[in-house]
Parts: structure tokens; C-alpha cells; sequence
């Protein structure tokens, strides 16, 4: 790993906004779901990267036409914030627009990827939304261009819109858009409001925390500085832990999200100070909500607790739990949001222990010039002071030609992260030379 000053890495930035390309509609106004506000403090921010291949002849010029359509049917993104007479944010789509950045870069691609984690923020921007939210983007884009040629494309994502399967549905139309093709997938807006059943005095959901209002200014109060780790896991590695923890007569009966969740749990209960973790909070996919559109925040969120040790308890033991005992509150947290009328602030990743898993998430689906990125990076900004764990897809060269590679992006408090790095290390998800 390469460390290396943030002054002057990326350079010469410029600033503007791209709409839709035909006026959407006078009035068009958009009410978020329970669900929905319950993100609202949370962040995607997504990198790819490619190479000078695929770059090749892809203009600013070229870039900007194949938004300008793209928006016509994402109109949403282009919208900005208001608030009710009762406070409760709604979106008015008046196409303003998504933020577009151009920058430069003097390192290769290559050198890039050696350096330190924490420069990916330079290549996607950190803008939140507020303190006004008349004039906050929803959307940022940033290109950047690299002395070898290649780019990265930045994404920024209000989560809000909705989550990481969302915002990788709308860049993958984009890249389509691009390549002068017809998108897989038009956004769904007519089934935007998913209803959930009232349940008389339906438990509080324990996978988000209420904070101190934070008004017009939407971004997680934060306790502690926070650090990313992000491991690199083979085909290979991923067998050995797979053959050692769980025998050979039991691969099949954990999945890798699982198996790999419950490694992480026990390894942040050693290092953390005070009581253990024992509530952690599991949000994945949940495929058939997901075919009501792609433009909503649809991903099955539950919580498991473990009555025993988590140190001292078998790996396996946890992640038959992770497997066995995890629900879905997300009614219970539509509830919670409809409460207060959608006006509270809440925090759902890191009020627990946050495992999320974005496995099945198409995040190499973004072609250039018939190119795939040569690597993806994703992180989410606002995680709470428990911390999070992301589970992503490796590049698919990644595998060793042994089945697909994962990459584990883990935020935590930056004062457990030297000591998660040395318990990583025993458990053989961390190689010795991934700790220079």
C-alpha cells in the first residue's frame, strides 16, 4: 500500500449540471416512503474504473447527451427537497438536475489502486444534502482522467432514492444509454410506495437508532472518526475458510455472506472495548420487492442477537444464527417512520453492528465502449459508531479461475481497526502483506 499526500492528487475540477433533455411536467412531485426517510442519512458513493481501452473516444460532450436521455426517465434524481406544512420532506422533481464534475489526475491507474483507501473519496464527491435543501443535488457524477489514459466514474448517491441495487440499475442504464443501446430496465415509479400491513403495537424495530434532530442538514452525527479497510478475498482463501470452519460436509449449508459475517463479528468483539456486540443488524437484497422497480429502497433489513459469548463461541455456531435467525423489519420500520410522520431522524447502518450484503449486486455491469470497469469500489458515508461491514463482488478476473473472489469493506471506529487488522490476520482473512 502506498501512502501518499491528498494535496494536489486531483486537480483542475469543474463544475456543472445536466437535466433532463425535455421538461418533465409542471407540479411533479414525489412523496418518499417510510422506508426512504429512514435512509435519508445515508450516502452511496461508488468509483469505476477503466481503462484506456474503454475510454477511448468517450468524450464530456458524449457523456452529457447520454444523461440528458437517461434523466428524461430518472427524472427523480433531478429533483431537489422541500418540506410539508408538517415538516415531512417530500422531492420536487423540477428538473435542476445532477451535479457533473470534471477532473484530473497524475497518477496511472495502476498507482492509484496501490494507494491508500481513504483518496477514493477524491474520486467520488462527499456533498450531502442541506443545510438548503432547495439547491442540494440528490446526484453527483465525477470523471476523472488519469496520466495512463484511463478514467474513473465517480457515483454519488443519496440513499434515499434508494439503495445500492437502485443506484446500480440507474449507472448501468446510463453506460447503456452510452453505448447506443436500449436499457435492460426502465425505472418502475408507479409502485414507488410499497404499503405494509399496520400491526397493532408492532415491536420497535431494534435495526435503527433515533439521533438529535439534524434539521435541514442531513448527514449521520458521528461520535468518532471512522476508518475503511477493504480486503481483497480470493476464490482460493474464500475455499480454505470455507473447508476449515465448516468441514467439507457443511460448504453448502452457509453461504459465503454468512460464513464471512460471522468471521468479522467475532473478530470486532474482540477488539472493541466494553460489552460485546451481541445485536447486529443483516440488510441483503430481497428480490421480489425488487421487481416492483428498481428506484426504491427495497432491501430486506433484520436484526440477530446472540444470548451466548461471542468470542468464545464456534464461528459456525454464529453463522448458522446469521442464517436461522434473521427477519425482516423493515414493516416495523415503516411504522416507526410513520409515527413521527417521517419528520425524525433516524440511523440504520452502524445503530448495530451493520452487515450488508451486496453480493448479487450488478456492480460490473457498467460497460464503456463494449468495456467492463476494471475495478469497483463502493463505500457508504453516515455509518453510525457501531460500524459496518460491505460484502461486494470482486472483479471477475478476481477468482483464480475458481469460482468469483469477494471484497470486504469494513468501517469501523479508527481506534479498532489496528487491532481488527491483527485478529483478521489469525483468521486468515487478512495476508501478511495487506497489512503494510
Amino acid at each position: 500500500m502506498v501512502l501518499a499526500s491528498q494535496e494536489n492528487l486531483v486537480y483542475g475540477i469543474k463544475l456543472s449540471s445536466v437535466g433532463p433533455g425535455r421538461i418533465t411536467g409542471s407540479d411533479v412531485v414525489h412523496d418518499p416512503s417510510g422506508m426512504d426517510l429512514a435512509m435519508k442519512l445515508h450516502y452511496l458513493r461508488g468509483v469505476f474504473f477503466f481503462s484506456s481501452q474503454a475510454a477511448q473516444g468517450l468524450t464530456i460532450v458524449r457523456m452529457k447527451e447520454a444523461t440528458f436521455t437517461w434523466l428524461n426517465v430518472h427524472y427523480r434524481t433531478c429533483g431537489r427537497f422541500r418540506r410539508s406544512e408538517s415538516g415531512r420532506p417530500y422531492l420536487k422533481c423540477n428538473d435542476c438536475g445532477v451535479r457533473f464534475l470534471e477532473a484530473q489526475c497524475d497518477k496511472t491507474i495502476e498507482e492509484w489502486l496501490e494507494m491508500d483507501l481513504s483518496h477514493q473519496k477524491l474520486l467520488a464527491s462527499n456533498q450531502v444534502i442541506g443545510p438548503e435543501l432547495f439547491f442540494s443535488p440528490l446526484v453527483l457524477f465525477q470523471v476523472t482522467h488519469f496520466r495512463c489514459g484511463g478514467i474513473s466514474l465517480g457515483l454519488s448517491w443519496a440513499h434515499v432514492l434508494g439503495d445500492a441495487f437502485a443506484a446500480s440499475d440507474f449507472i448501468n442504464g446510463l453506460g447503456q444509454i452510452m453505448s447506443a443501446l436500449e436499457p435492460n430496465r426502465l425505472p418502475n415509479y408507479a409502485t414507488s410506495n410499497t404499503k405494509f400491513q399496520t400491526l397493532e403495537n408492532p415491536p420497535p424495530p431494534l435495526s435503527i437508532k433515533q439521533v438529535n434532530p439534524v434539521g435541514d442538514n442531513w448527514i449521520t452525527p458521528i461520535n468518532c472518526k471512522m476508518e475503511t479497510l477493504s480486503i481483497p478475498i480470493t476464490a482460493t482463501q474464500l475455499n480454505n475458510l470455507q473447508f476449515k470452519i465448516l468441514g467439507q460436509n457443511q460448504i453448502d449449508q452457509i453461504p459465503v455472506f454468512e460464513l464471512i459475517s460471522a468471521i468479522i463479528w467475532q473478530c470486532v468483539a474482540k477488539v472493541r472495548e466494553g460489552s460485546e456486540p451481541k445485536l447486529v443488524t443483516i440488510c441483503r437484497n430481497d428480490p421480489k420487492e425488487r421487481t416492483r422497480g428498481e428506484c426504491s429502497n427495497s432491501q430486506i433489513i433484520s436484526t440477530v442477537k446472540a444470548d451466548f459469548s461471542i468470542t468464545d463461541a464456534d464461528p459456525k455456531k454464529l453463522a448458522t444464527l446469521l442464517v436461522k435467525q434473521a427477519g425482516n423489519e423493515r414493516s416495523q420500520i415503516e411504522e416507526a417512520m410513520e409515527n413521527d410522520n417521517g419528520v425524525a431522524d433516524f440511523v440504520v447502518y452502524g445503530a448495530n453492528l451493520t452487515f450488508v450484503n451486496w453480493e448479487d449486486a450488478d456492480f460490473y455491469g457498467l460497460e464503456v465502449n463494449g468495456h467492463k470497469p476494471v475495478y469497483v469500489h463502493y463505500n457508504i458515508q453516515g455509518v453510525g459508531d457501531e460500524g459496518a461491514v460491505l460484502l461486494l463482488p470482486g472483479p471477475k478476473d478476481f477468482g483464480e479461475g475458481r469460482g468469483e473472489g469477494r471484497v470486504v469493506n469494513i468501517i469501523l471506529p479508527e481506534k479498532e481497526v489496528f487491532g481488527l487488522k491483527s485478529e483478521l490476520r489469525k483468521n486468515d482473512l487478512l495476508l501478511e502483506n495487506e497489512l503494510e
